[in-house]
């Protein structure tokens, strides 16, 4: 692990493994220097796996050292700050309650002995079109770990899924600014979202699937089950999408056949659209998969199905289903009255 300090012409090519450390270099250094010094981040092999990205602020001394550079006039001031050599980790994470919204989690470890302020974050990367920016304050306490929600960029599906990844910069309450580049993704959520969004665009350009509003419901009390319709209208776009599966979730399964055994883990579809193909919908009988006083309580994705597709020759990709609010209450009324 080292850091790459560069000034403008260098043609060095520094590469830092996936803890990436950073400078944090005070604003009166800043001002002397902003023209002759800047502090970049790579990665390589297999320490992609390190578990977070480390920031590292180091006073201004040792950044002088490190350049080569000289000074005249009056010393620099040293920062509080940049003397104490905070150290953060940062991860790229997003919760369960943030998989159905366009949010996620930059994660912030502070194991320096002195709390920062935050005052301004912006996240971008390969995996994005445009940056998003974060103009709110949050103090990250010396030894303590801080989840700030973020507001996810516009994904760029011209990227590939293998080459996409987060970039970070950080404004301190100080005038300090720092930057880390290929964020530490430990649950691997920006492949996840990546997929998820630019599989979306791809199926609705050659058709629009939704849930349809509402559901029927069938017997009544333990019997109780509910009919979701799956509503499929191509747009006449080229292309043909296959609708494999729809896979059940934590909360909903497939309705027991009638002639018995264990429901099945998916409904099979088996659904094919292309340009000359008309309006089609499907009927899926859908029961709780579990009863326990928790299920509806702690549910945060109970209503995310998982629908399996095909584009074209492709591979299978999964995407949600999806489905509105009211509809997802309706399913979860459905839960509470076979649960009863």
């Amino acid at each position: 692990m080292r850091t790459t300090i560069a000034t403008p012409g260098d043609p060095r090519d520094g590469r830092l493994s996936d803890s990436v450390i950073l400078r944090h270099i005070p604003p009166a250094a800043l001002e002397s220097y902003a023209d002759a010094m800047t502090v970049g981040t790579r990665h390589r092999g297999d320490e992609r796996r390190a578990l977070g990205s480390r920031v590292i602020a180091s006073c201004v001394a040792v950044v002088i050292a490190l350049s080569g550079c000289t000074t005249a006039g009056p010393p620099v001031p040293r920062a509080t700050r940049a003397a104490s050599a905070d150290d953060l980790v940062i991860e790229f994470r997003q919760n369960r309650d943030q998989v159905a919204s366009d949010a996620a989690i930059v994660r912030i470890g502070n194991g320096g002995d002195h709390d920062i302020t935050i005052v301004g974050l912006e996240l971008s990367g390969s995996a994005f079109t445009a940056p998003t920016v974060r103009d709110r304050s949050s103090t990250i306490r010396a030894g303590q770990t801080t989840d700030l929600a973020v507001e996810l960029p516009p994904i760029d599906c011209d990227a590939r899924d293998g080459d996409v990844q987060v970039d970070l910069q950080l404004r301190l309450d100080d005038g300090s600014v720092l930057t880390a580049s290929e964020l530490s993704d430990p649950t691997n959520a920006l492949q996840r979202i990546h997929t998820a969004t630019c599989t979306v665009a791809a199926v609705q350009r050659i058709a629009e699937v939704a849930a349809v509003p509402g559901i029927r419901l069938e017997g009544a009390g333990a019997t109780t089950v509910a009919v979701l319709t799956i509503s499929v209208v191509p747009t006449g776009a080229p292309g043909r999408l296959l609708l494999v599966a729809l896979r059940s979730t934590v909360l909903l399964q497939p309705a027991p056949s009638d002639i018995g055994g264990a429901p099945p883990e998916a409904w099979p579809l088996s659904l094919t659209v292309d340009p000359a193909s008309g309006p089609q919908s499907i009927e899926l009988r859908i029961v709780p998969t579990r009863c326990d006083p928790h299920a509806l309580a702690e549910d945060k994705v109970g209503t995310l199905f998982p629908l399996v597709v095909r584009i074209d020759d492709g591979p299978e990709t999964v995407m949600t289903l999806p489905l509105g609010a009211g509809t997802a209450e309706a399913l979860k009324d459905a839960v509470r009255a076979r649960c009863a």
